[in-house]
């Protein structure tokens, strides 16, 4: 619709194509909305098509603009947000930043702490939760406070019953959280950073306060179009009422403004969305008086669904419709096919899982080209998905789990995550028996009992003397300290004397010096530490050697996870682990997640939640588990009155839209929950339109009666009902119509069991083959390894024994690699080839040399090395036949005090002055290699001149100091007079001091058999 009115205005001559502004919800749906106004527009011959030549005094046409929402906030920051004191530089925090930010402001937290009883991560999250809140709704922590302290007083005159007080207790958490918000934006103040809250407050505020900003883009866009509009908050709505609308012509009354939107699909309400946005965009945006007054158009053309789909969807929606001004009935294409919705209601959950894996692969076999990818499976939060994972993959069906929080719901994810919280937390009794009852630690229902019986005796006082009335009355009163609380990791630590079975305690003092271990790293980088959690608890190992069908599956998740907190890790150099598990706790709590991750382009089948879902579509979707209690949902969302991190409904932008607290009682408190159900209700309604309308071809839907371990039936739930009556008004039914239980009916997937084996045991057939592995290992300590190897040997085929001769050799590395890593010295070999200045560094510091060869480091630059090889080629030059050489080959040796060009000027002159001034050498720069017990020695001698009884070879020295090392001179003794073909005693050596003109012939140089002890050790 919106690249049709882009054309229609163009085409018109009513605008130019940049004087349009076109904003979205996501990137990916701006991506989208720039493709197809660009396209439209080329297919009109608005504008040339890529690849044509321009003709010469043409000018290149200019495109619409098309942004996010929050992009556009980013843009008027950085063109206008001097004009309120925002700096342009200011950088924008990602979400994972955002934990990491409010982690670090919690621990430099100075006030008092009396109400926040709740850990770290816990505080984390409600700190931005709320914060986001106040930046949504454009309230200052102030204005809170002062609401807050009315508030208080008119809870408190009410009579005191046990939901009054958490109210007035929920108000005092508030109170100090708030000030945990002033210190995490006081830090991002002094950090210079933002978020996205913030960059739409501020934009906000800049509009508002700044007339000339709305005048100067009201002229910059002639148009504009507005997409999403159900998913914008107060913040944005007020942002571009500011701008784009007021009082009068003068400023913005009557601008063009086209809102695009449907209210029905408004599911982002927990996060800041208002869906009072789109219906009150004609009051936001009024026409000016006397105009005609502008009328709504409703959207009711479907060309994605066919026509079946439509017809479920519009069941599902018809109280939204009654609700929602403007929203009609969806109607679909022309050209549109029936379509196929298929149901089904199975007995037991399993019985559902088994449908999936059956009708997935089935529905990929039947298109007309088999697409994995074309395939989604919706479900209403991340509890069952690990369940559905593992039936896809074990039916062949190739699963990618989309976002984080699926990821979390992954048991070998879940195991990670949960012994991450152990190591932080002391509490975190959950997490740890999550450890304790998993397959790995196995504890029995018996001593998990005592286990838990240790930590309440470590926690809680011994009771008193009964006798004892003052004890009696002074622990009365005493209250209860916050670290008395039980911790079943405490008792971990300590035991006691209670009677643990034998096999409990040895995994009891196994998994508390694996914790500990764990502990002494909690500060080290992120990723190294959840790295260390997978090597220490052999997760990987064991995913590695399953051979269960999903392993290959579940090794990809965990690796999927190690780079989620990669990410994470990497934004800011200072992340937490508290950072870490509150931005881990956020995404499981909200299930959606907090960044809008989106499918990859790999082919396998899609597995979301409905929230994800939102802007996606495939061919065939699957949504199981609309069941009673499970979708809708009914877990109760937290509300104001009793969640800390909620900001008040009568400070909300939309609060005319909300429900409302009529009277500060118990009364007043159940009318206003009773209210927020059915407001929430709404809103699931919402969430299953959105999931029924992402197919294009075929809907299935499917529920069940009976839930794993469930008492009571679950059933369809009223969006089933929906879903089954609409197929029955076309003659369809249910493919699987399991009819409701008795009512004093047992649950099937019980009653078959009369004992149940504890600790559940995952993979029966995968423990007896690592058992029978396990004899198998015994037998082979028993026989001795060369034996065991020997018989093994005999019984395998040559492909078999060449496999396992590779894994012997990288076996020997392993250990060679790891005998050396924990040595307590390291043995650093030689070079091949050595130089003559390496070879005197052996004899004179062989420790420094083995400490420069195992870890080379690069040499600082030497002015006065420079103006040494600047000397030897001005020597070269002078008294010898020029060579090839770069200056930079000379070696320099020794000059290291040539202060600069005047001295080099002086040194130059005594040359000249001295014995060798003139005299003509047989050689310069005479390169040779030496061989010394097997090592080559390699090297350049200055000058070699004939003398009557042989040679003499001379090496310059430009330093003051007469220290040269006679071994120089041994090495180059030798060396020539193998170059020469004569005996060493042919062959004399001296060291010639310039600066001096001091000729130094050392005696008694080392033979070669003392230099190649040198070498040899």
């Amino acid at each position: 619709m919106i690249a049709a009115r882009v054309v229609w205005l163009v085409a018109t001559g009513r605008v130019e194509a940049d004087q349009i502004l076109g904003l979205t919800f996501t990137n990916k749906a701006a991506a989208e909305l720039g493709h197809r106004v660009r396209s439209a527009l080329v297919h009109a011959g608005l504008l040339r098509r890529p690849g044509t030549p321009v003709e010469t005094g043409d000018d290149e046409p200019l495109e619409p603009t098309v942004l996010t929402y929050h992009a556009y906030a980013a843009r008027l920051l950085a063109e206008h947000g001097l004009r309120i004191g925002h700096e342009p530089d200011t950088r924008l925090l990602a979400d994972a930043s955002r934990f990491q930010l409010a982690a670090r402001a919690i621990r430099r937290h100075t006030g008092p702490v009396e109400h926040l009883t709740t850990w770290v991560a816990t505080s984390v999250s409600g700190l931005l939760a709320l914060d986001a809140e106040l930046s949504e709704h454009l309230v200052t922590p102030a204005a809170l406070r002062r609401y807050q302290t009315l508030e208080t007083p008119l809870w408190e005159q009410g009579r005191q019953t046990l939901d009054v007080k958490r109210v007035l207790s929920t108000l005092a958490k508030r109170a100090e959280l708030l000030a945990f918000v002033e210190s995490y934006r006081r830090l991002k103040h002094e950090l210079g950073v933002m978020d996205f809250s913030d960059q739409m407050a501020l934009g906000a505020q800049l509009a508002e306060s700044r007339p000339e900003v709305g005048v100067s883009e009201r002229e910059q866009f002639k148009v504009v179009l507005l997409d999403e509009y159900q998913d914008t908050s107060v913040a944005q709505a007020r942002l571009l009422g500011a701008l784009f609308s007021g009082d009068s012509a003068d400023t913005g009354l009557g601008h063009p403004v086209t809102a695009v939107g449907d209210p029905c699909q408004a599911i982002y309400g927990w996060r800041g969305a208002s869906v009072s946005n789109i219906e009150q965009f004609m009051r936001d945006f009024p026409s000016p008086l006397g105009a005609v007054a502008p009328t709504p158009f409703p959207l009711s053309v479907n060309r994605r669904s066919q026509a079946r789909i439509l017809h479920t969807a519009n069941a599902l929606a018809a109280d939204l419709y009654a609700v929602h001004a403007g929203a009609e009935p969806l109607a679909s294409a022309p050209t549109a096919r029936d379509g196929v919705v298929r149901a089904a209601v199975l007995e037991t959950y399993d019985d559902e899982l088994r449908f999936l894996a059956r009708e997935v692969p089935a529905a990929h076999a039947a298109m007309p080209v088999p697409t994995w990818s074309q395939i989604g499976v919706l479900v209403r939060d991340n509890k069952t998905a690990s369940d559905v994972h593992d039936a896809l993959v074990a039916a062949g069906a190739p699963v990618e789990v989309v976002g984080l929080s699926g990821l979390l719901s992954m048991p070998e994810v879940a195991e990670v995550v949960a012994t991450l919280q152990v190591v932080h937390d002391v509490t975190a009794n959950a997490s740890l028996l999550a450890l304790l009852v998993g397959p790995r630690w196995a504890i029995g229902v018996r001593d998990l009992a005592l286990l838990g019986e240790r930590a309440r005796r470590l926690a809680f006082q011994q009771s008193v003397d009964p006798d004892d009335i003052g004890g009696a009355l002074e622990q009365a009163v005493a209250g209860v300290d916050p670290a008395d609380i039980v911790s079943l990791p405490e008792a971990l630590e300590d035991l006691g004397g209670l009677p643990y079975s034998v096999h409990a305690l040895e995994r009891f003092r196994a998994l508390a010096r694996e914790i500990r271990t764990l502990r002494r790293y909690a500060g080290e980088p992120l990723l190294d530490l959840v790295r260390r959690v997978v090597d220490v608890t052999g997760l990987e190992v064991e995913l590695a050697s399953s051979t269960s069908a999903v392993a290959s599956s579940r090794r990809d998740n965990l690796a999927t996870f190690v780079d989620a907190v990669a990410t994470f890790a990497g934004i800011d150099g200072d992340a937490s682990l508290p950072g870490l598990l509150a931005y881990l706790q956020a995404e499981d709590e909200y299930a959606q997640g907090l960044a809008l991750a989106i499918p990859t382009e790999a082919d396998s089948v899609k597995l979301l939640t409905v929230h994800r879902a939102k802007g996606l579509e495939w061919d065939v979707v699957f949504v199981p588990g609309m069941c009673d209690k499970v979708f809708p949902s009914a877990q109760g969302r937290s509300r104001w009155p009793t969640d800390m991190a909620a900001l008040p409904s009568p400070l909300r932008g939309d609060a005319a839209d909300l429900p409302g607290v009529a009277e500060r009682t118990n009364k007043g408190l159940k009318q206003f929950v009773d209210d927020s159900k059915a407001a929430e209700l709404r809103e699931e309604r919402r969430l299953a339109y959105v999931a029924v309308t992402r197919p294009r071809h075929e809907l299935v839907v499917s529920c069940h009666w009976w839930g794993p371990e469930q008492k009571q039936p679950r059933g369809p739930s009223l969006f089933m009902d929906d879903v089954i009556a609409t197929m029955r008004s076309w003659g369809d039914q249910p493919e699987v119509s399991t009819p409701p239980p008795d009512d004093d009916a047992d649950n099937p997937a019980n009653r078959t069991l009369d004992r149940y084996l504890w600790p559940v045991e995952a993979g029966a057939d995968e423990v007896a083959q690592r058992r029978a592995a396990a004899s198998l290992v015994e037998e082979a300590r028993a026989a001795g390894p060369s034996s065991a190897a020997r018989q093994a040997d005999d019984e395998l085929m040559l492909d078999e024994l060449s496999k396992v001769d590779q894994w012997d050799r990288e076996i020997a590395r392993l250990v060679e690699e790891a005998r050396v890593n924990r040595a307590d010295a390291i043995v650093v070999r030689l070079p091949d080839q050595l130089s003559a200045t390496t070879l005197m560094r052996l004899n004179d510091d062989p420790a420094g040399l083995a400490e420069q060869l195992a870890r080379p480091m690069p040499r600082k630059p030497s002015p006065s090395a420079r103006f040494g090889t600047r000397f030897h080629a001005w020597v070269e030059g002078h008294i010898g036949r020029p060579m090839l050489l770069d200056p930079e080959e000379l070696p320099g040796r020794g000059d290291i005090d040539i202060g600069g060009d005047d001295d080099l000027a002086e040194l130059i002159e005594a040359f000249r002055a001295g014995p060798f001034g003139e005299r003509t050498p047989l050689h310069v720069e005479a390169a040779f290699s030496l061989v010394l017990g097997g090592q080559v020695v390699r090297g350049r001698i200055d000058a070699v001149y004939e003398t009557p009884t042989g040679f003499l070879v001379v090496d310059w020295k430009t330093n003051r100091r007469h220290d040269a090392d006679p071994l120089q001179l041994a090495v180059y003794r030798l060396a020539w007079a193998e170059l020469a073909g004569v005996e060493p005693d042919h062959v004399e050596a001296a060291f010639y001091y310039v600066r001096s003109g001091e000729v130094v012939m050392p005696p008694d140089l080392a033979e070669r058999a003392e230099l190649e002890r040198l070498v040899t050790g």
